[in-house]
């Protein structure tokens, strides 16, 4: 559900850009992969002693993993986390690092009841401003990899497991992507931007940018109009041009898209509900483009789009395919009855939000009532339609043609 909410979402959010002069300021202390660490303090530590916490151990993986309380996902990797320490205790230490202070972390740790259950002792560098410094981000969870001194890697929460951990004790030497979240990369030269007409170019994941949906604006650098996607599944680069020509009112679930492709694993990570960064480091896709002059957005995004059909080697194009559906049937009327439940402002909005639910057909709003109703819980299509039937509406399964996504290979 999550990644379908993303695809929706991706279509009215963009990155924002950062000047290279403010990254030159702000970047001053950042560490590289390669680089010596300095002194590290470990003064500000909860649930383990300073003395035992060594983040400059010369035989042991250590990993500084920065958090915030608000983030679920760094919450939810607590047990895996938590396990890895125990099991690998000779050969790693796992820090867990946050701005937030100790007050607030303390009162979590004794108030969260996951924490309590999972048994959670890792520790906790709190009220940090200087790892942040060394090691800088917008988005968390983010993991610094140390070994004997050095920096091995600054990477995506997904890599740390048992492999990877010990094949960096052992051989010393790791090679993870770059998790980099700032938009410092310049397109253009200087030497090159004297003659240079224009450029197109798609390319596969690139390491240490961060991902960004369809954008299409005036480089003030450069001069020239860039078009660009970054590290995004090749559906999802699809979906975030097409945003830009037509906004579909619906979400794009797997059933909204039709493959005929040899190989569908290259397309998009269907066996994860959120795009797993260890499939997109494989399998993600770049497009960039420079233009002298402007296009409408519209034109812009069709040209992106038949550039990506050319590279890949495929034509996509939005067709009609029958699917199993829930549609929404009847002649709206107000209910007299008092009823207890959610507030729905429109029968499009409750197509919406069943399609974000991710377990029930897709919906098909064929009443396009704009006017809002009560409506209480349900667990299956018989509660629905008890609820909907006290304003002379229901939902009926059956097979409908719907729009469907095509990405179909060229032979």
């Amino acid at each position: 559900m999550i990644k379908n909410i993303f695809y929706f979402l991706c279509m009215f959010i963009a990155w924002s850009a950062h000047a290279q002069n403010k990254h030159e300021t702000k970047f001053s202390q950042r560490l590289n992969v390669g680089d010596k660490v300095p002194q590290l303090d470990n003064s500000q530590i909860l649930f383990k002693s300073a003395k035992d916490i060594q983040l400059h151990s010369n035989d042991k993986v250590v990993l500084l993993d920065f958090f915030d309380t608000f983030c679920t996902a760094c919450i939810a990797s607590l047990p895996k986390l938590q396990k890895l320490q125990d099991e690998l205790k000779e050969n790693l230490q796992i820090v867990m690092v946050t701005w937030q202070d100790k007050a607030t972390i303390e009162k979590f740790w004794k108030s969260n009841a996951f924490i309590r259950e999972n048994k959670i002792q890792l520790p906790v560098i709190y009220g940090d401003t200087l790892l942040r410094q060394f090691f800088p981000h917008t988005g968390v969870p983010h993991v610094a990899w140390l070994f004997r001194g050095h920096v091995q890697a600054v990477t995506f929460s997904e890599f740390i497991n048992r492999d990877n951990i010990l094949k960096l004790s052992k051989e010393g030497i790791i090679s993870l992507p770059l998790k980099w979240d700032f938009n410092d990369v310049t397109l253009i030269k200087d030497v090159e931007a004297k003659s240079l007409l224009g450029e197109v170019k798609l390319t596969g994941f690139q390491d240490g940018r961060p991902t960004q949906s369809y954008s299409y604006s005036l480089d003030s650098t450069s001069g020239f109009y860039k078009t660009s996607i970054i590290n995004q599944s090749i559906i999802a680069a699809y979906t975030t041009a097409y945003s830009e020509i037509f906004k579909p009112k619906f979400i794009l679930r797997p059933e909204r898209i039709e493959l005929l492709v040899a190989d569908s694993s290259k397309f998009d990570d269907f066996n994860s509900f959120v795009t797993s960064q260890v499939w997109l480091s494989q399998n993600g896709i770049c497009y960039e483009r420079l233009d002298k002059y402007p296009r409408s957005p519209v034109e812009q995004a069709k040209l992106t789009l038949s550039d990506m059909d050319r590279f890949l080697n495929i034509k996509v194009y939005w067709g009609k395919k029958m699917r199993k559906v829930w549609a929404i049937k009847g002649t709206f009327h107000k209910s007299d009855k008092m009823v207890k439940g959610n507030k729905i402002s429109s029968t499009d909005f409750l197509a919406f939000g069943i399609d974000m639910q991710n377990k029930y057909p897709i919906v098909i709003d064929l009443v396009d009532v704009k006017e809002s109703f009560i409506l209480p819980s349900y667990k299956n299509l018989q509660e629905l339609n008890q609820g909907l039937s006290n304003y002379g509406l229901q939902i009926v399964e059956e097979q409908r043609e719907i729009d469907v996504l095509v990405f179909e290979e060229v032979k």
